[in-house]
């Protein structure tokens, strides 16, 4: 016999109002990983899960950890699981969607030198880019506060503002301190403390 029931515990809060149905998934990956997380559910009778402060989760915190460890020095009875590929059929490309960010032209002009035809425009393209730099499919802006911050869609700040968010809002912090704190970690679109400041207010 199999087990009928099962309960979850997590330290994201996000990850806790997707998996009950609450929050809806944006991203087109975590739409799949939902999906996946859906199909698991329906094996068992019984599912809960619940969210947990992060300093009650050390011990899952710990495992998670193990993926970027060396295994050589753990003793022969922690057995230790290799996943070397996704549960989902995600294909990551690098191209950005010229229709949807924010980022297009800065990406075009770094990585082929196109310009867009109005002069004007070009010009704006060429002061800005001084600021940025394109690396392995990813877009860098230079920051005061450390050497580059990554640059994020639209889809992905949303994300990262509410994971950033659910993280700290127990100090009921403001949308300020939330925008300064995506900076801190190194990520950076141009309507940060705009979007932080909506965020907030809901």
């Amino acid at each position: 016999m199999g087990i009928a029931a099962i309960k979850v515990r997590s330290d994201s809060q996000l990850v806790v109002l997707q998996g009950r149905g609450e929050y809806e998934a944006k991203e087109e990956v975590m739409k799949k990983y939902l999906a996946k997380v859906q199909e698991a559910i329906a094996l068992f009778d019984t599912f809960e899960i619940e969210r947990v402060p992060r300093s009650q989760n050390m011990r899952a915190d710990a495992l998670s950890k193990l993926a970027s460890s060396s295994f050589a020095h753990l003793n022969k009875e922690v057995l230790v699981e290799v996943v070397k590929q996704k549960s989902i059929n995600h294909v990551h490309i690098l191209a950005i969607d010229s229709s949807a960010t924010w980022m297009t032209l800065l990406v075009n002009f770094l990585s082929s030198s196109a310009l867009p035809e109005n002069k004007t425009e070009t010009r704006r393209i060429q002061f800005r880019t001084a600021k940025y730099a394109y690396s392995g499919g990813t877009l860098y802006r230079r920051s005061y506060l450390s050497p580059w911050l990554k640059c994020v869609t639209p889809e992905e700040s949303d994300y990262v503002l509410r994971e950033i968010h659910e993280g700290i809002c127990a100090a009921h912090v403001g949308s300020r301190v939330l925008a300064k704190k995506c900076l801190l970690l190194d990520y950076y679109w141009p309507s940060i403390f705009q979007d932080a400041a909506e965020l907030v207010q809901k």
